[in-house]
Order: structure tokens, then sequence, then C-alpha cells
């Protein structure tokens, strides 16, 4: 009998979910052969059998998330037969058998348990001196005084009818944000069902719950500052415009600004090794390959598929490739390796009528740049205001790695090439 498990499918992955079996209990299996499809932070993937034979059991039904290196199911070798009982894994079988400390039956006199109420005491953290260890209203008395920080005042307790405390149970609602409508404020079930009535429940999917992770930790460990700088963008505007025809001739795809972005981000990039870095444990790791990661919105939340190598590219194959990336994007077809290897990250905005915003930084990287829209905005030239059309780039850096002054310096250039440069050494 051969153990299924729930493989490590890249660097930054903890658990998947099982989107789909291929195959079911009973039926034939050859090495090689898809057996399951799961779905990681980053991309759903088709799991091979490790080996021919027969799928004796599933542990893990579809749509059900485990960590990785657990159990999922079980292959019976050719001739082999099924047992009697099968074997459960220790970690599934402790998740089921173990309880919380505070769930354990403590003994304890009717007086110790009143007052632990009162006080917010789990007795289980108490040693008692009676008989057979029982907990008497001295040893709370005791352990109070040896740590008053510990007790707090229990809540008033909330009148509500039996079969509203096991709905709400059910349902995850904490009773305290309902209103009862019953004699004396009690909540009835009924108040149960108008409270639900009056809002939508969402559970996030894997990649949102991950996005949540990952940016909470990252936003919480990293200080983030930001900096933000206007470039006039007329000479974008006119660039574009001049290389639509002959990149969609060589690329097959339609120009856009971001593509452009990408590759003056890459150039600066290489004068500015700071912001293609990453600390680890004390250290700065500066990558040597410029990697930009697009952050990208599809309906199961946000991933960042990474164009590779992006400074030794041409704008024909930045669009192209972004293009392609922002279709399997779109399709759930994104491989690891369109995910990882990331070293800095572009997110924009623009065409969604945003003027400015500050981003969140993707983990592990130092920086990531997020691009507002262009606008008709008032500019001063030569004493007199006029309206041009500008962006806005706002850079968020990790503290530990930039200080303000070098966060400038990349803005500054990355301003200067907007509006300086004639930009045609990218139009290839």
């Amino acid at each position: 009998m051969i153990e299924v498990i729930m493989p490590k499918l890249g660097l930054t992955m903890e658990e998947g979910t099982i989107i789909r079996w291929l195959k079911g209990e009973g039926e034939e299996v050859e090495k090689g052969e898809p057996l399951f499809e799961v779905q990681t932070d980053k991309v759903v993937m088709e799991v091979e059998a490790p080996l021919s034979g027969t799928l004796g059991k599933i542990l893990i039904p579809e749509g059900e998330t485990v960590p990785v290196v657990q159990v999922i199911a079980y292959i019976l070798e050719p001739g082999e037969e099924a047992p009697e009982e099968w074997p459960i894994p220790v970690a599934i079988a402790e998740a089921a058998s173990v309880k919380p400390v505070s769930e354990a039956k403590v003994l304890a006199t009717p007086a110790a348990k009143r007052l632990a109420r009162d006080k917010g005491i789990d007795l289980a953290q108490v040693r008692g001196s009676g008989e057979g260890g029982m907990v008497t209203r001295e040893d709370l008395l005791r352990f109070l005084e040896e740590k008053p920080a510990l007790a707090v005042t229990a809540p008033e307790r909330i009148k509500a009818s039996p079969r509203a405390r096991r709905l709400a149970q059910e349902k995850g609602v904490d009773i305290s944000q309902v209103r009862g409508t019953g004699p004396q404020g009690r909540i009835t079930e009924r108040d149960l069902l108008d409270f639900l009535a009056a809002q939508e429940l969402l559970t996030p999917g894997p990649i949102q719950r991950v996005t949540a992770q990952r940016m909470t930790e990252s936003f919480t460990s990293a200080p983030h500052f930001y900096l933000t700088i206007e470039a006039k963008a007329t000479k974008l505007v006119e660039l574009r415009e001049r290389l639509l025809s002959p990149v969609e001739e060589k690329a097959g795809v339609r120009l856009t600004f971001t593509d452009i972005l990408i590759v003056l981000v890459a150039k600066v990039l290489r004068d500015h090794p700071l912001a293609n870095a990453s600390w680890e444990e004390g250290r700065i790791r500066i990558w040597k390959e410029i990697n930009i990661g697009l952050a990208t919105a599809v309906e199961e939340g946000l991933i960042v598929p990474v164009i590779k190598r992006a400074d030794e590219k041409g704008l024909a194959q930045i669009a192209r490739e972004r293009n392609e990336l922002a279709n399997k994007a779109a399709e759930g077809r994104l491989s690891l390796e369109e995910l990882e290897a990331g070293t800095f990250t572009l997110t924009n905005l623009g065409m969604l009528g945003v003027d400015e915003f500050g981003a969140i930084i993707n983990p592990p990287q130092s920086a990531i740049l997020a691009v507002g829209r262009i606008a008709e905005r008032p500019v001063v030239e030569e004493g007199e205001v006029v309206a041009q059309p500008t962006i806005r780039l706002t850079l968020s850096l990790d503290h530990r790695v930039w200080d303000g002054a070098q966060g400038a310096r990349f803005l500054s250039d990355l301003k200067a090439l907007i509006e300086e440069s004639e930009l045609t050494e990218i139009a290839s």
C-alpha cells in the first residue's frame, strides 16, 4: 500500500485544496497518470499518480484543504487486497481526537465554578487542593492574588432562546451582535434569521486566503514607507501612439502603457540594486536577475505572474509576454514557474480610473511601484499654468532595505526617463 500525499509544489506552498479527484475508489491508475487536481496559493495543477495500482481509499474529499505532505489517499499495489480498516494518518487522527484543555473535565466546587465564571478564569489553569485535585474557592482566590492580570469581568449573560443559540453556533454568528425582539430583549430564532438575511457571508478561496495572509505578514513585518512623484506624460502618450502599429504587427498584441513602464522600470532597476533586493534574516540579498512581477486581478483574487529578465527584452517581447501571462491568469493556466522568482512588482490601476495609491510590498521583495492613471492636470510651464497629461507613481519601500533618499533617486530617474528621453531605444 502506497500513501498519496499533498505535494509541496512551490517554495511558499503550505497547504493545498483538492479541486477534483480524476479517479474514483476502486479504479485502476497508471504511474504518471493524472490522479487529482490541487489548487495552491497561486495555481491549479494536476498531480500524477506515484505508481500503478488501484485507488483504494480517498481520505480527503473534493473541496477540502490540507497541509503539504499530508496523506490524502492510498493506492493498492497490483495483487494487494484492501485492508478491513484503512490506517488513519497521525496528523488526521490527532486533529480528530485532541481537544483544547479548556474543554477537558475539571473538578471544582460550585463556589469555585461561579467565581471562575464571574472572573473569566479557565479552571484548567488552577491547581486544585481539594480531594482528588478538586479546585476550591480558596484555590481561585489564591490564583487571582498571584495572577491578577488574568482576571476579567465576565460579560453580561445574553438572553437568547436555545434554538437561537444553536443556530448562531451553526452559522458562526456572534450572538451579541443580534438585536433581540423577544420579552426583555431576548433573542429569538427569528431574530437570528433576520440578522443572517440582512448580510452576505463570503468564504474566501485559497488564493484570497493566502493573499490575505501574505499581505498581513508583509505589512506587519516590513516597515513600509511611501514616496509619490508626478511625471509629465506627454512623450509617453506620443510614444505609445507612434508604436501601436509597429508593435502590434511584430508581437500580435496591442501595446499598453504598462508594457512601456515595465521596460522603463527594468532600465532604472539596473542602476538601483537595492530596489531589486530582499531582506532575509538580518541581511540584504541583491538579485542579479531583474524579474518584474505584474499584479493581476482574477476572479479568485490577486496573483502576480512574472516577466523574467525584463531588462534583456525589447518592448514587443514584453508586450507579447504580458498579454500571454494575462490570458493564462484569466483562464487559470499559469504554471508555478510563471509565478515564482519575482524581484520587483508593478501594479497599475490607472485603467480603472485611480489617480494614485499605495500598494503593499509583495514579500520577500523590498519594493512595489503603484501606477495611477494618465490624466490632464494643471502644470506650470514658463510661469504659465497649462493642462498637460501627467502620471503619478507611488513607490512602497521596505525601510530595512531602503532609505528615503535612495527611494527618491529611484523615482527621479524613472521620472527623467518618462519625461526627457525620446525613448527610441526601447522601441525594439
